[in-house]
Order: structure tokens, then C-alpha cells, then sequence
């Protein structure tokens, strides 16, 4: 429940044309959440098959709940190129924010989570600059650039 999953099936639901792939192993019972345009890759997914998900994907979805400041998920999702959606919670929506890799809505706000998971679908000039956001935080955002920027911290210390 707290990454949202009854959100993003409600997308889903009210975007006729859209699909949605559910990976990896739930936390909580699926029982009555299905919808026939959802792809569900349930229990422990292998780098391999997270690669075959994400490239399925045209869009990933963050609707987490307050409760999450952080996701490994969304760096998976960034390092593959993808743009996201996600609510503003917590850690979650800065890199989204920061580097333009899609849009960020305010926590709760299924309308909002709609209307830009519709934007970005709809909108090959917005969801080309989304990918493009994405990108660029993949290049950013890797170990070797936090080694560097730890240094630099530790430079300016002593």
C-alpha cells in the first residue's frame, strides 16, 4: 500500500488505452486489484527480467506514500531512461524535479497523477524532453559522480 498501487491501477483504469506493468514481489494482498490491462510479474524478478520490464515501459509511476523518502526503484527507472510520475513525497520527486525527467503531482492527487501520466503519453515534444531529463540524470547520477562530490566535501573540510 505504501507505493501507491491502488493509485496507479486507477490510472490505468481511466486511461482506456494505457497498460500497466506491476514487477516485482508485493508487500501486500492482491486480492480484487486486477484490471485486465495489467501486466503483473509478481515474486523475486532477476536483473534480467527487471530489464525486460523497463523496456516495456514508456513511463514509470511513483504514487509512494509519505512514508517513503527514497527509491531504489526510481534509480533503476532514471538509469534505464525513463521517465516518471510521481507523487511529491519525500526524496522521490527531487530527482524527477531536478532533472526534468518527468513530472512530479501532489501526494494523493490521483486527477493530477492522471492528467500528467496522460501528458506525457499524449505529447511526443513533452515525453521526448522527459526521456531526455531522464538521460541526464543517468549520466549524473552514478557512483563515480558521488565519489567526486564526497571528495570535494572532504576537501573543502580540511
Amino acid at each position: 500500500p505504501y507505493k501507491g498501487l491502488p493509485d496507479a491501477l486507477e490510472v490505468v483504469r481511466r486511461i482506456s488505452d494505457a497498460r500497466l506493468v506491476v514487477a516485482g514481489d508485493p508487500a501486500m494482498r492482491l486480492d480484487g486489484l486486477g484490471t485486465e490491462r495489467v501486466d503483473w510479474r509478481l515474486g523475486y524478478l532477476d536483473d534480467a527480467e527487471v530489464d525486460r520490464a523497463l523496456a516495456d515501459a514508456t513511463v514509470a509511476l511513483f504514487p509512494y506514500r509519505p512514508e517513503l523518502d527514497q527509491s531504489a526503484a526510481l534509480a533503476r527507472v532514471l538509469g534505464a531512461g525513463i521517465p516518471a510520475v510521481a507523487y511529491d513525497v519525500g526524496g522521490v520527486a527531487e530527482p524527477v524535479q531536478r532533472y526534468g525527467a518527468g513530472r512530479v503531482v501532489p501526494a494523493g492527487d490521483v486527477d493530477a497523477l492522471e492528467a500528467a501520466v496522460r501528458e506525457l503519453l499524449d505529447d511526443a515534444a513533452a515525453l521526448a524532453r522527459a526521456r531526455t531529463g531522464a538521460q541526464r540524470a543517468r549520466e549524473e547520477l552514478t557512483w563515480e559522480r558521488a565519489a567526486e562530490a564526497h571528495l570535494a566535501i572532504y576537501r573543502e573540510l580540511t
